[in-house]
């Protein structure tokens, strides 16, 4: 994979999905990460100034907590929430953007402060938009702060009327006792020649956003016989894949 400037693999995509959010997936060089944690605080500054000129809705990099056995898999992840006037947005606005945020620098040297040249093995990308959803029981983040979420492949037609008839009023429970901020499905709706390459046959991804406080109950389901055959078809009605837990180390808020 070419090493580039975000510009061109995320702000110049050729494909339009306002109202949508972009997920990169990282696999960096070997011993890079100081490297690219340095380059994601460069361009925490950058994406600040681009919520507050309305390009994006939100931006922030997730470090994903590694599983023995899974070499090639992303080490961060990087989530930018789109809209409608980022699908406007050309390289001259991201230019007069940057050039505000490092007042004073050159093209050349904010280029280099934003490349991945040398630090990003592989990146990723995979477009998705919410079919599903709890909605939010309050919207603080703090660095440190646990998500996670599963590739799901849908099976039938009914899987997200499964999905939401069934695990979303459990999820909806969780967040009034106090256990989760957030549970959704979403769509997998784009993804670059990278991503194509891996023949994912993933179609949607679920996320869950847990608080701090424990969750030591046991899972209830229903166990009367609509109950039981509604869990049962639910289950039918997808595959998925272990959860991938992440840890917030930068966001715009």
């Amino acid at each position: 994979m070419k090493k580039t400037v975000f510009i061109i693999s995320f702000f110049l995509a050729t494909f339009s999905y306002a109202q949508s959010t972009t997920m990169l997936a990282m696999l960096l060089e070997d011993g890079k990460e100081g490297s690219y944690l340095k380059l994601e605080e460069n361009w925490q500054k950058v994406n600040e100034a681009l919520v507050a000129e309305g390009y994006i809705t939100q931006w922030s990099v997730w470090k994903r907590t590694p599983r023995e056995g899974d070499d090639g898999w992303a080490e961060y992840f990087v989530m930018i929430r789109r809209n409608a006037k980022q699908d406007k947005m050309d390289q001259n606005n991201w230019e007069e953007v940057a050039k505000k945020v490092f007042k004073g620098k050159s093209k050349k040297a904010i280029n280099k402060m934003l490349s991945n040249e040398g630090i990003v093995k592989e990146m990723r990308s995979r477009t998705y938009k919410v079919v599903t959803t709890t909605g939010w029981r309050g919207l603080e983040w703090e660095i440190g702060d646990k998500s996670s979420f599963h590739y799901m492949t849908q099976k039938n037609a009914d899987f997200i009327a499964y999905e939401t008839a069934v695990w979303k009023p459990i999820a909806q429970q969780q967040i009034l006792d106090g256990y989760i901020k957030y549970w959704g499905v979403s769509e997998l709706i784009g993804s670059n020649d990278v991503t194509k390459a891996l023949e994912s046959t993933a179609t949607h991804i679920a996320f869950n956003f847990p608080t701090k406080k424990e969750n030591t109950t046991e899972l209830k389901l229903a166990d009367d016989f609509l109950g039981q055959k509604a869990w049962s078809a639910l289950l039918d009605s997808r595959e998925m894949l272990p959860a991938e837990e992440l840890t917030l180390i930068y966001s715009t808020f």
